[in-house]
């Protein structure tokens, strides 16, 4: 492997052990919060706090497991769909199978009933490092600029602007849930073209070489990060369109009375 390439996926390595585990704790730490905030018993909530917790912790273990091991680098010379397939079906399935649980579960549903609309949109803040990984690799030739760049500047606008609608959540500004829908939705764009971008990537490389894309740290990204903010962006939707229906209904009544 070539040096500079090798010393820039291990400084990537050093910014996903810290960033990873922390980014699920502060998820656990939310929903133990929005949770206390609800009418549900202890058990209830425990229970509920407990099966997401071990989900994320036993998803974010398995990744890195067979990120460490290569499994998702396949041999020089193996077909670059494979190599995509092999990352994106996953994917595609964890997202739909979470949103579907997650969507479906009456604890998750009252967690996000009580949670202040900004909390679901704080987490995609930490999107403002997304050029912390990408920007070097593209600096020095190992990534494409037409994936790289996009990658790491969208998710950096992505964070900015999120860190403008929490404070316009926060103070109940006039547009605030305009600008959270906004932000969510810039955000799934911004997540969809970097990985479309990065699939692209891969199939038109003209050398033999695998793509530091699918080995670690990198692989992390469309198989634990990437997948991860697409449920968060969905549930802070969901979430949007549940406030305001609670809303429009509220009204109706007190209008009623």
């Amino acid at each position: 492997m070539d040096p500079q390439l090798s010393e820039a996926l291990g400084l990537a390595g050093v910014y996903q052990a810290i960033i990873r585990p922390l980014l699920v704790a502060i998820i656990l730490f939310g929903l133990w919060h929005a949770l206390a905030r609800t009418n549900l018993g202890s058990r209830q909530r425990l229970l509920g706090w407990t099966a997401v917790a071990a989900a994320l912790v036993l998803w974010v273990t398995i990744v890195w497991t067979l990120a460490l091991q290569g499994t998702f680098a396949l041999e020089p010379g193996a077909p670059r769909l494979l190599q995509i397939v092999v990352v994106l079906a996953p994917m595609i399935i964890l997202i739909i199978s979470a949103l579907t649980l997650l969507t479906r579960s009456q604890t998750i549903v009252a967690a996000v009933d009580a949670a202040p609309l900004w909390w679901l949109i704080a987490y995609q803040m930490a999107r403002v490092n997304g050029g912390v990984i990408f920007l070097p690799l593209w600096y020095y030739g190992f990534l494409p600029g037409f994936f790289a760049l996009p990658a790491g500047i969208g998710d950096t606008l992505t964070g900015l602007f999120a860190m403008v609608a929490v404070v316009a959540l926060w103070r109940d500004a006039p547009l605030a849930r305009p600008l959270a829908y906004a932000v969510n939705v810039f955000g799934m764009a911004d997540l969809i073209y970097a990985f479309s971008m990065g699939v692209t990537s891969v199939l038109v490389s003209t050398t033999a070489e695998v793509s530091p894309i699918v080995m670690y740290p990198l692989v992390m990204v469309p198989a634990f990060g990437v997948p991860i903010a697409f449920i968060v962006h969905g549930l802070s939707i969901w979430q949007l369109r549940r406030r305001g229906r609670l809303a429009l209904n509220g009204q109706f009544a007190l209008q009623k009375s």
